[in-house]
Formats: C-alpha cells, sequence, structure tokens
C-alpha cells in the first residue's frame, strides 16, 4: 500500500513539473486576449471587494496561488521586492486557490506580501485564465490585454522584463 501511495506522489509531482517550470503557456494562450474581469472577496475581512475592474487603465500583474504550492511560497519574496519596486506604476494583485482561509491569511502574514490578496476558494477563474499549474502570473496591460502569462515561478528577469514593457507600453 506505502509504494502505490510512493509513486502515486511522485506522478502527480512529475505531472505538476512537466506541465510548469516557469515557461510561457504558450504564444496563443491568452496573449493579445482582453483579461477575463473577475470580483473576488479580499483576503482580509473589511477590506472589501478586489476587481480587475478597478485597476482599469493600470497594468497590473495577476499572481495566482496557493499555500500548499511549494514554489508559490518561495516565489512571494521576489513578488513583494517587485512591487516595492514597481508598485507605483504596476498594480499587483495575488489570488489563493482551494484554500482554506485562515492558512491563506497565515500564508500571506509569513511571506510579508502587501498587495491586494483575494480568495477564489472554488478556483473559479481556473476555466477563464486558463490555468496549468501553480503559480500562473498573468501580466495585463492597461487596456486590459494579457501581455503573457508564465505558469510556474517567475523568474527575476521575466519578471523585470515583462514589467519594463508593460510601463513603457502605459507611458
Amino acid at each position: 500500500m506505502a509504494v502505490v501511495v510512493v509513486v502515486l506522489v511522485g506522478a502527480v509531482v512529475a505531472a505538476v513539473l512537466l506541465t510548469s517550470g516557469g515557461k510561457k503557456a504558450g504564444n496563443t494562450a491568452g496573449a493579445g486576449e482582453l483579461a477575463p474581469n473577475f470580483t473576488l472577496p479580499n483576503l482580509q475581512d473589511g477590506k472589501g471587494l478586489v476587481s480587475l475592474s478597478k485597476y482599469k487603465g493600470t497594468p497590473v500583474l495577476v499572481n495566482f496561488w496557493a499555500t500548499w504550492c511549494v514554489p508559490c511560497k518561495d516565489e512571494m519574496p521576489l513578488l513583494e521586492a517587485a512591487h516595492k519596486e514597481w508598485g507605483s506604476k504596476v498594480q499587483f494583485v495575488g489570488i489563493d486557490r482551494q484554500d482554506y482561509k485562515p492558512d491563506a491569511l497565515r500564508f500571506a502574514q509569513d511571506t510579508h506580501v502587501t498587495y491586494p490578496l483575494a480568495g477564489d476558494p472554488d478556483a473559479s477563474l481556473d476555466g477563464a485564465y486558463r490555468l496549468r499549474g501553480m503559480p500562473t502570473s498573468v501580466f495585463i496591460d492597461r487596456n486590459g490585454r494579457i501581455v503573457e502569462r508564465v505558469t510556474g515561478p517567475v523568474t527575476k528577469s521575466q519578471l523585470e522584463a515583462t514589467l519594463k514593457t508593460l510601463t513603457e507600453k502605459a507611458s
């Protein structure tokens, strides 16, 4: 029985690694399309709703993450550092998927994230955003069009280059 469990866990890990890895989801995977709007509850009670339409006219980086995703935890400090550097030009939004809210809040606190975080406990945006793995970062220009989608942890160079492109287009 233990061998079967180990084999199944290994198969799941292999499948996740094969479908992610910090690469673009493909040339036609939404690039140029309008980003689907969303309105989700803020993870922090009393902070209202988080809605993509609120940021119309501003470039946006939407990062989908989960507490059970080890690469998500590893990526958060990079995103927070970028938010501190680029946050006056690009709106950062984190969307927590399929988590128990107290776990998500603790995760956000442990990773020191200061940008808005929304909860999507039912993964209602998975289809609209064509999510294939975690984390996924979707870069949206000021006109609401998807510029790039990165499945798997984004690298520092990818992040900086895409944020630079977004802000140049916004000027």
